[in-house]
């Protein structure tokens, strides 16, 4: 039982990041500092390339070595958080709240707001549908194996550590 409590918490800790607002979470992500950072690493872990990069990101963006190499680090540390938070920098430095307010403002601008707004309600209708089926499935497999523990305890725990013994063959 205590097996399948554990998986089940560590499947819900898994996938909570799908069931909560994006504009909540997204200053928050990039806050984080990763524990790989690369501001350590060695020239070999950073690859050849490197120095050229931060050199060019030197030039074109008149940045100090160190602005640079951060920019650098936090874009190969998580290049899809690092577009995000470019995307909100950018809307916010042209007078907006959020990085969606941003694209709907701009898109108004250019007669395509509806057609944005559109899209946006989409994507998030399908979001909710696919956290509602994920929810459906995590209930669903509890609701079994707590049916199929109360039958026959043994049972499950028995085949808890199979599954444990095929993962270590």
């Amino acid at each position: 039982m205590k097996q399948t409590l554990f998986l089940l918490a560590a499947f819900a800790i898994t996938i909570s990041d799908a069931f909560t607002s994006r504009s909540r979470l997204v200053p928050n992500v990039f806050a984080r500092t990763s524990t790989t950072s690369l501001n350590m690493a060695g020239p070999l872990i950073k690859g050849k390339d490197y120095e050229n990069v931060v050199q060019g990101i030197m030039n074109t963006k008149g940045m100090t070595r160190e602005e640079a190499e951060k920019d650098y680090n936090t874009y190969l540390e998580n290049p899809n958080n690092y577009a995000l938070m470019k995307g909100e920098q950018y809307y916010m430095d042209l007078g907006y709240n959020s990085l969606m307010e941003g694209v709907i403002g701009e898109a108004e601008k250019k007669g395509e707001g509806d057609a944005v707004k559109a899209r946006i309600e989409a994507f998030k209708k399908k979001s909710q549908l696919k956290a509602y089926a994920v929810i459906t499935v995590a209930l669903s497999a509890f609701i079994y194996g707590k049916i199929q523990y109360d039958a026959d305890p043994n049972s499950l725990t028995q085949m808890a550590i199979q599954a444990q013994q095929q993962i270590l063959l």
